[in-house]
């Protein structure tokens, strides 16, 4: 037992002896302690250096009228060159951080980033991925792949000086794919299909500018095809139709649609894009049968070169001056339009509704319309198309629109 004792007193002892020196020795190690000396012998030096006051010329450097002190002379040279050793050790590649994968990465403002060439990586601004990918001369060119703060991928493809160019894939935010195809400065140009966010196939063909251009094919919700013919800034061109038969506009339109008939004129209301045609049987045909004379489409604005235009005024400043203004009495094709729009909001008041006989539930025979209604119109010219504008009254602004073939152009 007292062996023991004499043992573990001999143990606290040396501890106790031992506890001072290894404190002070993990203190002195300590980066923070280091770091702490480091800033403080400094600004001693820096301090002690600026803090000295010249005494006579030599202590100075002669610049004409000027004379400097050249201890802050060498104080600015010192300063310059520690952040010069600070650059290098941070921005050089001889002591550039790497991925796993032997990867370069850079801050997205580094400035060692502007002369970066090849496969690199690079952190947004909260230091998440932002681009994994191929940089040339400063900018992003090649293929890469962006990606958002959610780490989701916003576009993989080709880049052309940071700008998406040719062929690539542009995501919604979730990263469920909203565009695939071509791409020029940043917009879609060439062929490509859009998606909805559920996933489904919206449009496939043609683009300009980041716009629906050129002929394509429309889908519905259930990515059934609905539409196929020719499309400029984002819109059906509807006078396509014009002149065609039935069976054609059948060939072009594939969704729902509703039949109005009288004994020697029908309209048929295309449910899928909103518009509808008036047939009239061509007695000089040698099959009879019906073809396109106007396009109603039940829109109250007109997009013109991408824009959505939605007043007279504006419409004039686009279309020129009308060369027919006026107060008309409605006929079957403006009643059907005018029925089908006040079914959801009655923006034309004291229309009777059509008097029909249904068919079959998709087709309807007119019995009567109120046929002394009027309505106000404006019709432009603009090549061999006449677009006519109908409006409620003689206001500023109108509920759909129609167009027709110029006949004196065609004649």
């Amino acid at each position: 037992m007292g062996g023991n004792s004499l043992l573990n007193i001999l143990i606290q002892t040396v501890k106790s002896k031992m506890t001072g020196f290894v404190t002070k020795f993990r203190m002195y190690t300590s980066w923070s302690f280091i770091k702490t000396r480091v800033v403080v012998k400094i600004r001693e030096f820096f301090s002690n250096l600026l803090g000295f006051k010249p005494r006579n010329k030599e202590d100075y450097f002669t610049v004409g009228r000027w004379m400097i002190s050249k201890r802050l002379v060498y104080a600015l040279v010192l300063i310059i060159g520690v952040v010069s050793i600070w650059y290098i050790s941070t921005e050089t590649s001889l002591f550039k951080h790497f991925d796993e994968d032997g990867v370069k990465t850079y801050d997205y403002n580094s400035i060692r980033l502007r002369t970066a060439k090849g496969h690199v990586r690079i952190r947004g601004k909260s230091g998440y991925r932002a681009f994994d990918g191929s940089v040339e001369d400063g900018y992003v060119t090649g293929e890469g792949t962006l990606y958002n703060p959610a780490g989701n991928v916003v576009y993989t493809g080709n880049f052309e000086q940071n700008k998406y160019e040719g062929m690539g894939t542009l995501n919604y935010a979730d990263g469920s794919m909203l565009y695939q195809g071509t791409f020029h400065d940043n917009k879609y140009e060439g062929t490509g299909t859009l998606y909805r966010e559920n996933g489904t196939k919206e449009y496939e063909g043609g683009f300009s500018q980041g716009l629906k251009n050129g002929n394509g094919i429309l889908y519905d919700a259930g990515e059934n095809e609905l539409y196929t013919g020719l499309f400029s800034s984002d819109n059906i061109v509807y006078s396509e139709l014009l002149g065609k038969t039935a069976s054609q506009v059948a060939d072009c339109y594939k969704g729902g649609r509703d039949l109005y008939m009288t004994d020697d004129e029908s309209v048929v209301y295309l449910r899928g894009i909103g518009a509808l045609y008036h047939g009239v049987r061509d007695a000089e045909a040698l099959d009879d049968e019906e073809k396109v004379s106007e396009v109603y489409v039940l829109h109250d604005y007109f997009n013109f070169a991408g824009a959505y235009i939605d007043t007279i005024p504006d419409i004039e400043d686009v279309l020129g001056s009308p060369i027919y203004e006026g107060f008309s009495d409605i006929i079957l094709p403006e009643a059907v339009a005018i029925d089908i729009i006040n079914s959801t909001s009655e923006k034309f008041k004291g229309v009777a509704d059509l008097v029909t006989t249904d068919t079959f539930s998709d087709v309807s025979t007119i019995d009567s319309y109120d046929r002394d209604y009027e309505v106000y119109i404006y019709s432009f010219r603009r090549g061999e198309i006449i677009y006519s504008f109908v409006c409620p009254g003689k206001a500023g602004y109108f509920e759909f629109y129609y167009v027709s073939q110029d006949e004196e152009e065609t004649a």
